[in-house]
């Protein structure tokens, strides 16, 4: 009886740590939160598995653009950047809405994280 409730402590906890999200999951989701306070209207689009979002040096930047309706005249959103300063993320001025040559050489780098609409994007090294 004891090593059934070892083995089904240890499949449950195999179970769980492979359905867990990734280690920037907190941040985007807090950077997220903030951005949808910001606004004035409680749009549908401005949620995480309507966004495309890259994460860059380690998690010290976030950027996201969200998906606008398939009728709408471009395919996405202006692009928002997030610096984390201290333990909290703060928005960023002066960045480019269309998420090229940023001051930092963002778009110039490979992501460390990238998801589109919720599903992580598989980066090539």
């Amino acid at each position: 009886m004891k090593n059934l409730f070892i083995f089904l402590s240890l499949m449950m906890l195999f179970v769980l740590t492979a359905c867990g999200g990734n280690k920037y999951d907190g941040a985007i989701d807090d950077v997220i939160n903030q951005y949808k306070e910001k606004q004035d209207d409680s749009d549908p689009i401005y949620k995480r598995d309507n966004a495309l979002v890259r994460v860059y040096d380690g998690g010290k930047y976030i950027q996201f653009a969200f998906y606008l309706p398939k009728d709408a005249f471009r395919e996405l959103t202006s692009y928002t950047y997030y610096e984390k300063v201290g333990d909290k993320y703060q928005e960023m001025d002066g960045m480019p809405m269309n998420g090229e040559n940023d001051r930092l050489g963002l778009s110039r780098k490979t992501p460390d994280y990238e998801e589109a609409k919720g599903k992580e994007t598989k980066l090539e090294e």
